[in-house]
């Protein structure tokens, strides 16, 4: 939805789910955000590489919803090869031809000189923003709390927006959600394998899997298990408080004009005064009839944790509870 708003808007460029998928759901940390600093070819392998998990789900065909990209028998990457993360989302949101786009931002990082990571993001966001003809940027990934303190350190003039809604909605909503089952099944099979099986071939470990989780290994990947697999929801409820607690502790050290904290309920119950908050934080005003347009465009969320089992939200709300807490005054 935020992403959407933003590219509606006509002197921002909306870049959408980079980090989420350029760090492979979160695998890939740490290789996209390098202490030292690299060169032009070093950030382009970042960019050009095919994240493994995400590949995975393109192969098996159950990538998540924001994936765009569409191969064709003309295509320079395909399926099998494997399609660089900002190919599936980020560019073919902004462009027919995300392609053409990618062979033109490879020619621009090759002339960049040796530069932190974060500066190297900064330069082609810039460059992007340029290319459409907009005056500046909005990054927007889903689940990003957990690198915020990376991108405080990449983008350190940057605001930052907070997106909040209801944790017990919020879990229900990543348990039906492919990409969060593919980082949450990751995340089991790393823990008990001790190496993370689409970075490691290490599988010593492997006599240790539980039935459930060993089609999911990604030499053994069964689709139809991963469709049907049921994300426990106070998994998903504790993942949330976890986020919640890592991410305000980062947001906290930020200036409060860096930051706003918006919930999606008041989107939904407020929709013409939140987005122009948005709008105000961001920096670049809209009319009021622009903001009517959009405010129009916002649905109710489909996630309903009033519609659990008794036992099952109790158990979810306790999950959520250290969440609720971090989250109280926000």
């Amino acid at each position: 939805m935020l992403s959407d708003l933003v590219r509606e808007h006509p002197r921002l460029l909306s870049v959408s789910e980079f980090f989420t998928l350029l760090t492979d759901l979160g695998g890939r940390i740490s290789a996209c955000f390098p202490d030292s600093s690299i060169s032009a070819a070093e950030f382009w392998s970042i960019l050009a590489d095919a994240p493994p998990k995400l590949a995975t789900m393109l192969r098996h065909e159950v990538a998540m919803p924001e994936v765009l990209v569409r191969p064709s028998p003309s295509s320079r990457f395909g399926v099998e090869s494997g399609v660089p993360a900002i190919l599936q989302t980020t560019l073919p949101y902004l462009s027919d031809q995300p392609e053409a786009v990618y062979a033109e931002l490879e020619r621009f990082v090759a002339t960049l000189p040796s530069a932190a990571v974060g500066e190297h993001y900064q330069q082609i966001f810039t460059w992007l923003t340029a290319l459409f003809g907009k005056h500046s940027w909005v990054e927007r990934s889903g689940g990003s709390l957990r690198i915020v303190g990376r991108l405080q350190a990449s983008f350190p003039a940057a605001k930052f927006v907070h997106l909040v809604r209801d944790g017990r909605n919020c879990a229900i909503s990543m348990s039906q959600h492919l990409g969060f089952r593919m980082a949450l099944i990751a995340m089991q099979l790393t823990e008990i394998l001790g190496v993370d099986p689409w970075e490691s071939a290490d599988r010593s470990g492997e006599g240790d899997l539980p039935d459930e989780l060993f089609g999911f290994l990604p030499e053994h990947f069964d689709r139809q298990a991963f469709l049907d697999y049921t994300t426990p929801l106070p998994l998903c409820g504790h993942y949330w408080s976890g986020e919640m607690l890592a991410g305000l502790r980062e947001l906290s050290t930020l200036a409060p004009e860096r930051v706003l904290t918006l919930h999606y309920e008041d989107f939904e119950h407020s929709p013409h005064a939140t987005i122009a908050r948005l709008f105000e934080f961001i920096g670049d005003r809209v009319d009021d009839e622009w903001i009517d347009r959009m405010a129009a465009r916002v649905r109710p969320a489909r996630s309903r944790w009033t519609e659990l089992d008794p036992r099952d939200l109790r158990a979810l709300t306790d999950a959520c509870e250290p969440g609720f807490a971090a989250l109280a005054g926000c």
